[in-house]
């Protein structure tokens, strides 16, 4: 299942897991509700990280690759 997202309303916690309801940006200003993002709590640090090493390992593929004129780019 993909799920896009444009930002985030609220996090909470909730029986151990940590629950992130996400936005869509839709016409005339406004946002709908997206979906709910779960991590296990005592998973969610090394999921964040694992995220944000992700995006900026991302990040400097496209930098390089932007140097080469190229425009796709996929994490392995």
């Amino acid at each position: 299942m993909q799920i896009f997202a444009d930002n985030l309303s609220r996090v909470s916690m909730s029986n151990n897991n940590i629950r992130i309801e996400l936005l869509q940006n839709a016409p005339g200003n406004t946002t709908i509700y997206a979906g709910t993002l779960i991590i296990p709590a005592n998973q969610a640090a090394g999921f964040v990280n694992a995220m944000a090493n992700s995006l900026k390992q991302l990040e400097d593929q496209m930098k390089a690759k932007s140097e080469e004129g190229q425009t796709d780019t996929d994490i392995q």
